[in-house]
């Protein structure tokens, strides 16, 4: 292995040396406590619940504090999807034996060439 001092390699990456010596000071232990207990009391709430318990309960943390931790702890929960309607039996449409037998009637609206608006009733036989 070669050996090459950290100034040059720092120059050769583009990298401050200041960045390389760089130690993170945060300690987030009380904040990654708090999420776990707010998490197995509320198991169903979000990040953004959590932040408001927290901010009621007069933390000061701020909401970029909460999110950091929230994603670091793994906590992202899925946003809730609409439930699809279960699928309909298809029928084919059922021809009528003689009129007046099914009707049909529908809403159209268009506009007309001065910008008014209009809506038409539309009843089919």
């Amino acid at each position: 292995m070669h050996q090459i001092s950290i100034s040059r390699a720092c120059k050769v990456v583009n990298l401050p040396k200041s960045m390389y010596y760089y130690r993170n000071r945060k300690d987030d232990s009380e904040t990654i406590a708090k999420l776990r207990e707010l998490a197995d009391r509320y198991p169903t709430e979000g990040q953004d619940l959590y932040y408001s318990r927290i901010r009621h309960e007069g933390l000061k943390w701020n909401y970029k504090r909460i999110r950091r931790v929230y994603q670091l702890l793994g906590m992202n929960r899925r946003r809730k999807t609409r439930r699809r309607l279960p699928a309909r039996v298809k029928q084919p449409l059922s021809i009528p034996e003689r009129p007046l037998k099914t009707w049909s009637l529908d809403f159209m609206s268009d506009v007309l060439t001065n910008k008014r608006k209009f809506r038409t009733l539309n009843i089919i036989d």
